[in-house]
């Protein structure tokens, strides 16, 4: 499918019309798939402020940005009206100082934040382990709002590795500075079980 060229047009005035800019699913408040979730909370921990655009509420912009970059998949980022790539390239450009340098921001340093495991999440932790890949991790992500999502994976370039009751966890710099000071349990009531994670941090921003 080829865009009209109004749609391109729309696309080109939203691109030179704001700094930075996310063609998106969801918003930043509401991202409503992985990647871009992903490249949300690497923006908020560098830029106080950026523009997003819901390809899902639009699928002729959702088809046309694509053509537009001529670059198959979203999100897709563009900062001083140059498209500058999708979540692999983000995750890259942030790990090794790039991203921050394309944005006019000096990169802040960041540590290896302190959490805590409770011994009943630390075995749950470890059965998931256990079924997964030799060397996976508990990857936690923290996003601007102080959601948090755990998932199993691989250690990824550029991530803090954490050790916590002898369980590994991975964090992205963002996520590890909204981090510190967590911790994770594992509670079962009236037959439901789940964990529990309690932040500091989400506790300062409200």
């Amino acid at each position: 499918m080829t865009s009209s060229p109004e749609t391109l047009k729309q696309i080109e005035d939203i691109v030179k019309g704001n700094k930075v800019v996310l063609f998106m699913k969801g918003n930043k408040s509401f991202p409503q798939c992985g990647f871009s979730a992903t490249v949300v909370q690497i923006l908020g921990d560098i830029v106080d402020d950026f523009e997003t655009v819901n390809v899902l509420a639009d699928p002729g912009i959702r088809q046309g940005v694509k053509d537009y970059a001529q670059w198959p998949t979203i999100p897709q980022l563009y900062i001083d009206g140059e498209f500058i790539g999708g979540c692999d390239i983000i995750k890259q450009m942030n790990a090794n100082g790039d991203l921050h340098k394309q944005l006019g921001k000096e990169q802040t340093p960041a540590e290896p934040p302190s959490i805590t495991v409770s011994d009943a999440a630390a075995a749950e932790l470890k059965a998931a382990l256990a079924e997964s890949d030799p060397g996976d991790t508990i990857h936690i992500q923290v996003d601007l709002s102080y959601r948090h999502d755990m998932s199993v994976g691989p250690v990824e370039a550029g991530q803090f590795q954490v050790t916590s009751n002898g369980v590994p966890f991975c964090f992205d710099r963002a996520s590890a500075r909204r981090a510190n000071g967590l911790h994770i349990d594992f509670l079962t009531k009236d037959g439901e079980a789940g964990f529990k994670l309690d932040n500091p941090g989400a506790k300062k921003r409200d």
